[in-house]
């Protein structure tokens, strides 16, 4: 820390929250707010004679309340940087602190907020995570029992720079504890909470665990635990290390903790899956091991920097294996516990390869992005006209879509991703799509449906899941039927409903749209867009008196080549199943109302020459 403050290219600006992101990669304008420390930072030497003087104790957020602070301070000794700033909701303004500052005249009350504008070419997002708050788990009496303590709590007791100088004491009496029981996955994998297995809680448990013996080897030290994952170089032998120690290790999760209100002891009631028994512990201590969560204001930088969430509230990557410090916002990257629970070897890891791909933008005079971007026409687009729409901007789950009232919307294309999810969602067909304009797939679909087409499947399909799937079973040598016929778009979010209409219209026997599971998604949420739509499919065509079973929807990874070969005998199969006759009377009923909706395709450019001037003009 105290490098990367002195490094003459490195600026650290403490203090300071960030408060808006626009551009894109290469050219981001960052707005951060510099908070007023009432302390001039040029001034101070760290000295600390200011806080000496302070008459005001706060609780102290570094040592988890357990000891105080005082209105002014800095977060703890080794802060960088090393400034005093004053809690200016606690002061009393007695001035003490002015007084004792001297010469350095380095207190300034007149202070305000300052906001900078920052130019930058990437971003490394490295905010960290949060411990689980174990109020919230009734069983376990944190909050109400003072000698149950988080393992957090522990690790400051037991620091020789903490609160007690490292003498480990109950927050009852102040008397050295000879039992202390450890309680592990407290939050996590837990469905009432969060189902994620925090991943280093075991291995902190067990570092707490020895350094008590090593401290008190007479001490009795007992691990409550449901697994204990310890997968990584050395984890093992630390395992058994403080097994041979002595450290008691009991596989049950405890169901409740009570406590004797004389002595303060608490008593843990579990099972010992090894015994087959419920059991019942008296320990003067109980640490635990809380979860990992997210931060509370996670949500907040998602929205400011366009990024996506999992389920556990940690930021996604744009793709776990191929590019796991990547967000899906190009030129943002992720370091650490943001984007999961890590621990230290991996989060440093990790730090590194973020700093790398940074630098690659960094020393880029130019970027090159994929062509396929979306495109807005300006004379189509309602917005341009005063009415509200803004449901492109919607759809897009990279923000590279604005809209303002009276104007067309605005693609920033260095942020477009060609999902094609925005195309497909506009009601009034005014963006297309660099190389997959509605004309080329439509052209395609005319061409594959051309000759005998109540006897083909049409398949649309994903061009990094479902498509990958339908090579990877010919290169398996997977049999299927040679009825299906595929069009390949870049994402499930580009099939447009009027697509799948337009292929029944054309006589289509049945109709597939395919890609990504949900989790496989290489545009964040455009599977999740996709699945939405082709849920009122069905009822689509129920009402234009097409049978919906000649419909299908699946999601087939790239390995799932056997999977493709399946649905497609399937649906051969259930093709071969249907009378031929009735599937081209349902075609001719269903035309007409088909070529109504499909009408403004007539003003699309490139689509009236392909399609009967009959049947879709006004």
């Amino acid at each position: 820390m105290v490098d990367a403050a002195r490094h003459p290219q490195v600026e650290v600006l403490a203090y300071s929250e960030v408060e808006r992101v626009d551009g894109y990669i290469g050219n981001f304008r960052v707005e951060v707010n510099k908070k007023p420390r009432y302390v001039i930072e040029d001034r101070c030497n760290g000295c600390g004679e200011c806080a000496q003087v302070c008459p005001i104790e706060v609780p102290n957020d570094f040592e988890l309340d357990i000891a105080p602070r005082k209105a002014i301070d800095v977060p703890h000794g080794q802060a960088v940087p090393l400034i005093y700033a004053i809690d200016v909701d606690n002061c009393i303004h007695c001035y003490k602190c002015v007084t004792a500052c001297g010469k350095l005249d380095a207190i300034d009350f007149s202070q305000e907020p300052q906001v900078l504008d920052l130019d930058v070419g990437s971003i490394v997002v490295a905010t960290g995570f949060e411990s689980f708050d174990p109020t919230v788990v009734p069983e376990y009496g944190y909050g109400v029992y003072p000698n149950v303590i988080t393992a957090m709590e522990l690790e400051r007791l037991a620091n020789s720079a903490g609160p007690t100088v490292g003498r480990l004491v109950r927050p009852s009496d102040g008397v050295a504890p000879k039992s202390v029981a450890m309680i592990q996955c407290v939050g996590s994998r837990d469905a009432r909470y969060n189902e994620y297995c925090s991943g280093f809680c075991c291995m902190y448990t067990i570092k707490n665990a020895l350094l008590l013996k090593q401290a008190d080897p007479a001490m009795d030290v007992t691990i409550f635990y449901m697994d204990i994952r310890t997968p990584a170089k050395g984890y093992e032998e630390f395992y058994n290390r403080a097994r041979e120690m002595g450290i008691r290790f009991i596989q049950g999760r405890p169901s409740q903790i009570t406590e004797d209100p004389v002595t303060h002891n608490l008593y843990i009631e579990a099972e010992d899956q090894a015994l087959g028994e419920v059991i019942e512990l008296e320990a003067d201590m109980v640490s635990l091991s809380a979860a990992a969560i997210p931060r509370l204001d996670s949500e907040a930088l998602a929205s400011t920097l366009t990024l996506s969430r999992s389920p556990g509230g940690f930021y996604m990557e744009y793709h776990p294996k191929l590019r796991p410090v990547d967000s899906p916002t190009d030129g943002v990257f992720l370091a650490g516990a943001v984007q999961g629970p890590k621990d230290i070897p991996a989060s440093v890891a990790q730090g590194s390869a973020a700093a790398s791909r940074a630098a690659r933008v960094l020393l880029s005079d130019t970027w090159e992005i994929e062509p396929i971007v979306a495109r807005v026409w300006e004379d189509r687009c309602v917005s341009a006209q005063g009415r509200r729409c803004g449901v492109c901007a919607t759809a897009c789950p990279y923000g590279a879509i604005i809209v303002e009232p009276g104007q067309p919307a605005q693609i920033t294309q260095a942020k477009c991703h060609g999902c094609g999810g925005c195309v497909a969602e506009c009601p009034h067909d005014a963006i297309s799509q660099d190389h997959f304009t509605d004309a080329q797939i439509v052209a395609q679909l005319q061409e594959l449906l051309r000759d005998n087409p109540e006897e083909k499947i049409l398949a649309f399909m994903c061009h990094w899941c479902s498509y990958g799937g339908a090579d990877n079973a010919g290169t398996s040598h997977f049999e299927y039927p040679a009825s299906s016929r595929g069009i390949r778009v870049m994402c499930s979010a580009r099939m447009d409903q009027d697509f799948i209409l337009e292929a029944f219209r054309r006589g289509a026997g049945m109709v597939l749209v395919s890609g990504c599971h949900p989790q496989d998604c290489h545009y964040i949420s455009g599977q999740q867009v996709a699945a939405k739509r082709f849920d009122r499919i069905p009822r689509t065509l129920e009402r234009l008196g097409i049978n919906p079973e000649r419909f299908r929807v699946e999601w087939i990874s790239a390995a799932e080549g056997e999977k493709y070969a399946r649905v497609i005998t399937e649906m051969d199969a259930k093709l071969a199943s249907m009378d031929k006759e009735a599937l081209r009377q349902e075609t001719a009923k269903a035309q007409p109302e088909i070529a109504k909706r499909l009408r403004r395709w007539a003003a699309v450019p490139g689509m009236a020459e392909m399609l009967e001037e009959e049947e879709v003009s006004v």
